[in-house]
């Protein structure tokens, strides 16, 4: 019987700057909501902003999974566990050293980045998510600091750099295209996975218990570990490849095909 579903945002519960979060999406978690169904938001993205609100509505007295694992809160931002990221002076310094833009995500919910190693061009990228960054040198932030995030334009510049940051205490997480190279750098073995199963002990559940709906790389362990593992269908060939159901894409109410097919599962486990 699954009580709790985690979902991923983009490209998951999201459908794009046009679509934003269809009306179906929220039809189909009041549905689930009134079956009894826990829901958290388990994502990539940094804590607070966009992604805290949809929280709030989703699942508003439950904890959520932010930073790929890295940091876990209530859904008005309040912290419940962190992953410090370790290394984090000699990975700055290395940025510092080859001049790479990068930003850095806190338990607390801060955004931070330095000024003079960050493009203006950047900072709106930086920002799509709804977390507000501020300008500060690493030295002058007091929040625990759980992700940074490089973003570097010039591909070869990267390659050159990568070697500084083969650090065993870290996971380099790359996402690549043809104008530039997005990288989070987060303390290794912290996945979406580690989330869950965070989860699970705080829920008093098993993974098995546990749904779990993505469509992208870093929702693969937690897709193939939970006791559901749904993939929508425009996830890429790994997530299809392991989940146990494939729904439509995002943008043609695959969500709600998810939530519909996760209460049929336990329909048909209780029986007529």
């Amino acid at each position: 019987m699954i009580k709790l579903i985690a979902l991923d945002l983009d490209g998951t519960f999201y459908a794009g700057r046009t679509l934003g979060i269809p009306d179906s999406a929220w039809a189909a978690i009041e549905k689930g909501r009134a079956a009894g169904l826990k829901f958290a938001v388990c994502t990539g993205r940094p804590q607070g902003g966009h992604g805290l609100a949809y929280a709030r509505r989703l699942e508003p007295e439950g904890p959520h999974i932010f930073n790929d694992g890295a940091s876990i809160c209530d859904a008005w931002g309040n912290p419940l566990h962190a992953e410090p990221l370790p290394r984090l002076q000699e990975i700055v310094a290395v940025a510092r050293k080859y001049r790479l833009p990068f930003d850095l995500m806190g338990a607390l919910g801060g955004r931070y980045y330095e000024a003079d190693l960050m493009p203006p061009e950047l900072l709106t990228h930086i920002e799509i998510t709804g977390v507000e960054a501020r300008s500060a040198r690493f030295e002058e932030v007091r929040e625990t600091l759980v992700r940074l995030w490089f973003v570097v334009p010039d591909l070869g510049l990267w390659e050159a750099v990568k070697p500084d940051l083969a650090l065993p205490e870290v996971d380099l997480a790359e996402y690549l295209s043809p104008r530039e190279v997005i990288t989070g750098v987060i303390k290794k073995g912290v996945t979406k996975l580690s989330g869950l199963r965070w989860l699970a002990e705080y829920y008093g559940i098993s993974l098995e218990e546990m749904a779990m709906i993505g469509d992208s790389h870093n929702d693969l362990e937690a897709i193939r570990e939970a006791g559901l593992g749904i993939a929508m269908g425009n996830a890429v060939e790994e997530i299809l490849a392991v989940a146990d159901y494939v729904t439509g894409h995002v943008r043609e109410h695959g969500f709600a095909q998810a939530i519909e097919y996760v209460l049929q599962y336990n329909q048909e486990l209780v029986g007529p």
